[in-house]
């Protein structure tokens, strides 16, 4: 076998490659993984020859160019595993923000406390300014672990202190007042009101979950819901399951039946158009003073589950929280005593049969529930 060629011609034609990337472990590793072959068991890496290159160049008065703030979260997004989109996502969005609040070409070892603090103040919001808070520690942090930066400006920075706050839920009386207008008022089939009404509620399921939920994922004879997409993640996680309450079991079988009846089969997605849910909510509950916002159905869930059945590791594994119960104990756990909590979980369907589904509002066709022009 001949022996392989030298790399150190290689190494100076990429020079002006190394000498602006060579503090990148991605790279190092990379060439590292490439050794020269030879009789020899010493033989140097090419990533070996390429450092020793870069000293001598150095020491010759060449220096590579201060790592920047756009640098710095571009080889932060590129130490995630591509599964990790929402991460990606949201280091993108605080990669957007610092590069118009510090500037992209500015020099992360040159940041002093009152850029940082300046470009965060942009934020009044203390979550929000915790948030882009965190994402530029954390990425100060990873770049001086790998040695890209020799100390972080972060350094004695502290989050905001957040106060604490109790979630908005609804009492019983008021959520058994929504179940009776929904069974008074079932709107269009498509819209599936009454369901979509029983995830959130008697099941804890998010907005963005009951919005992709089909009647597919509904086990009723084993009281289980699946949640292929939990949390917005579209592939690489684990489907959440989630225990149905007995009420909940009731309530879902009503409307599937009766979702049967008038559309043939329950099947496909449950809420086909989220439009006719916002106008049902809009045009039927707001006039009563019944109207609730995103998630409020989630956290009387959360709410009174753990306030009827004392059992917060079930009522967190149902919620899908992944740090155990810690969140459920911070926020929601002793709001409401147990008897009314056990009243909400007694909230079942009236014996009366449903009305027929009200027509879908459409062109040419005039009813309650389009809105005046």
């Amino acid at each position: 076998m001949s022996r392989a060629p030298s790399f150190k011609a290689s190494v100076v034609r990429l020079d002006a490659l190394l000498a602006r990337y060579a503090s990148r472990p991605g790279l190092l590793d990379a060439l590292n993984a490439r050794t020269i072959l030879g009789d020899g068991a010493d033989a140097p890496t090419l990533t070996e020859l390429a450092l020793g290159h870069l000293r001598r160049e150095r020491g010759r008065g060449r220096a590579a160019p201060p790592l920047t703030v756009d640098e710095l979260f571009a080889l932060r997004i590129e130490s995630f595993a591509p599964l990790q989109k929402r991460t990606i996502q949201s280091t993108g969005v605080a990669r957007r923000f610092f590069r118009r609040a510090l500037g992209a070409d500015a020099p992360v070892a040159e940041l002093s406390r009152e850029d940082v603090l300046r470009a965060l103040d942009r934020h009044r919001h203390p979550r929000t300014w915790n948030a882009y808070f965190t994402h530029l520690r954390s990425a100060c942090n990873w770049a001086v672990k790998r040695k890209l930066i020799d100390a972080s400006p972060m350094a004695g920075l502290r989050p905001k202190r957040i106060d604490w706050k109790e979630p908005v839920f609804l009492p019983p009386d008021r959520v058994e007042r929504i179940f009776r207008t929904a069974e008074a008022h079932p709107g269009a089939v498509e819209s599936g009101v009454g369901a979509c009404l029983a995830l959130g509620f008697l099941a804890g399921v998010r907005t963005a979950e009951i919005l992709r939920a089909r009647w597919e994922d509904l086990d009723l004879d084993g009281a289980i819901l699946r949640i292929p997409r939990p949390k917005g993640f579209t592939r690489g996680r684990k489907p959440r399951l989630v225990e149905l309450e007995p009420g909940a079991v009731a309530w879902l079988r009503r409307w599937r039946d009766w979702t049967a009846a008038h559309a043939g089969a329950a099947a496909g997605r449950i809420v086909r158009d989220e439009h006719d849910l916002r106008n049902w909510k809009a045009l039927r509950l707001a006039p009563l003073g019944l109207s609730w916002t995103d998630n409020a159905g989630r956290h009387t869930y959360a709410t009174m589950h753990v306030g009827a059945f004392r059992d917060a590791a079930a009522t967190a594994l149902n919620l899908g929280h992944l740090r155990g119960t810690d969140l459920l104990d911070r926020h929601y756990r002793g709001l409401v005593p147990r008897a009314v909590a056990e009243t909400y979980w007694r909230i079942l369907p009236s014996p009366a049969p449903l009305p027929p589904p009200e027509p879908r509002p459409g062109r040419g066709f005039r009813s309650d529930l389009k809105r005046p022009r």
